[in-house]
């Protein structure tokens, strides 16, 4: 029971986190033509990142008494000390101190303040790299920068989706077009880095193909059919969908909306993924 409300609690933070991070990261990119949405799109960051914060406190709260096995584990001062001088400590304390300064600057306009939050936004995501296989694995010079450059794009990727539903709701259709092929346009370069980072990691992490067929490889094959899924959807809105909105058909404004939350769900699936893995399994 620990376990599952553990990884639950893995799960809903990653996605209030990479939600936060990367609406930093949106706003600091695109925010500055925006008129309506701007404010909400702010408002949904800080309240990410404040929630991913409690969500992050209360699954490491819960690790000593993962340890014993029992509830009462969480009031042992011996686990809660070997808690603390973990690695894993250490990524916490980077996670609060960048989803602290996201909500610190996304409660301003862009400008110094949207600088500062997107600081924080790789404080956050720099976390990840403090803990984990990559971290521990004898090739961390390669793995470190690898896991950095797909978290900071699958964070800039799925941060930008509620703001996307946002804009094109909010938006005059001149500024809608214009913010969907700005973000469609660094997307189609950066998006497939996703998939040449994580296969690179992979190959690293992953020694014997016998893995692919345990747990650990059935849900990083998961991840990748996830992957696929989302490229389609991405292919509709960058291809079909924006030009739509450009020629003014309704039918394309709410295909799109359509498709991005789609798109948002099948990132939770990733990220859910990803919490089973990293709490219950490893490459080894």
């Amino acid at each position: 029971m620990l376990d599952v409300l553990s990884v639950a609690l893995r799960a809903v933070s990653f996605v209030l986190l990479f939600q936060a991070a990367g609406i930093a990261l949106f706003v600091a990119a695109f925010a500055r033509p925006l008129a309506s949405s701007d404010a909400s799109i702010r408002r949904l960051g800080r309240v990410a990142a404040l929630a991913a914060l409690v969500v992050a406190s209360g699954q490491y709260a819960l690790e000593p008494a993962r340890m014993a096995g029992e509830l009462a584990g969480m009031f042992d001062a011996s686990l809660q000390k070997l808690a603390w001088s973990s690695s894993g400590m250490s990524a916490f304390v980077f996670r609060i101190l960048g989803l602290a300064t996201v909500a610190v600057g996304l409660r301003r306009a862009p400008g110094w303040f949207a600088r500062m939050s997107v600081l924080g936004a790789v404080l956050t995501i720099a976390s990840f790299a403090l803990t984990g296989h990559t971290s521990t694995n004898t090739s961390r010079w390669l793995l470190a920068p690898l896991l950095l450059i797909h978290l900071i794009i699958v964070a800039f990727w799925f941060g930008a989706l509620w703001p996307l539903y946002l804009v094109s709701l909010r938006e005059p259709r001149a500024t809608v077009v214009r913010i969907i092929d700005a973000f469609s346009t660094a997307a189609i370069w950066l998006v497939p880095l996703i998939l040449l980072a994580g296969s690179a990691m992979a190959v690293v992490l992953i020694s014997d193909t016998a893995v692919l067929g345990r747990p650990y490889g059935e849900l990083l094959i998961t991840k990748v059919v996830l992957f696929a899924a989302l490229m389609v959807f991405a292919g509709l809105n960058k291809w079909r969908f924006t030009p739509g909105i450009a020629a003014g058909e309704l039918r394309a404004s709410s295909g799109f909306r359509r498709s991005v939350l789609a798109e948002y769900v099948l990132i939770c699936g990733v990220l859910a993924v990803t919490a089973v893995m990293t709490t219950f399994f490893s490459p080894e």
